[in-house]
């Protein structure tokens, strides 16, 4: 059972998108974004995963995101490159990034991508271990005055857990773009791999 999550006045959105290979899931509430993917992620889809962060961006809102990849069996190296490049033009305004993986192949292709991102990544391969961090994140912005058991967003709670219990923690880089005693400050490029 979820633990329980206190209402608040919030705006939150839903959004559920299927092609041939897959599906999309979306839910945000304020500045916490949750996003399932399962199945085979093509790269025309991943304009569908950035556009909410990128509108709540645009809001002057600092998310903090959740992916949840557990039934993600695999991707186009596009898709993978295109995301990767978001995140890391997307780094400083973002909270976090958390990911949950089960597959091999996808549990690769997020370790590469963290390595080129500078670790920032904070990714699982326990599903309850994250479903905790999602809801610490849902807490942490509600308000002390009700109590109430209701759940205002729960993320899929599924039994099956992988045997091994890992959970990698990056702090975010923080890259200033100036070499120590430059004059100028010149966006830092992100590294050849994922341009």
């Amino acid at each position: 059972m979820p633990p329980a999550v206190p209402p608040r006045a919030h705006s939150s959105a839903e959004e559920h998108i299927r092609w041939s290979r897959g599906e999309l899931r979306i839910k945000a509430v304020d500045d916490v974004v949750y996003e399932q993917v399962s199945g085979y992620l093509e790269k025309e889809i991943v304009s569908k995963i950035t556009q909410p962060i990128d509108k709540l961006i645009g809001q002057g809102v600092k998310p903090i995101i959740f992916n949840d990849w557990w039934d993600l069996s695999g991707y186009d190296s596009d898709a993978r490159l295109k995301l990767t490049d978001w995140i890391f033009w997307i780094r400083g305004k973002i909270v976090g990034s958390h990911i949950l993986v089960r597959s091999k192949i996808v549990s690769m292709g997020v370790s590469i991508a963290n390595l080129a991102l500078g670790g920032m990544l904070t990714v699982y391969t326990d599903r309850q271990e994250f479903t905790l961090a999602y809801h610490r994140a849902l807490r942490q912005g509600m308000k002390p005055s009700s109590t109430s058991s209701s759940s205002t967003m729960a993320a899929p709670v599924s039994t099956a857990t992988p045997p091994v219990s890992q959970t990698s923690s990056g702090a975010s880089s923080s890259a200033t773009g100036s070499s120590p005693g430059s004059s100028h400050d010149e966006p830092v490029r992100p590294p050849r791999s994922i341009r």
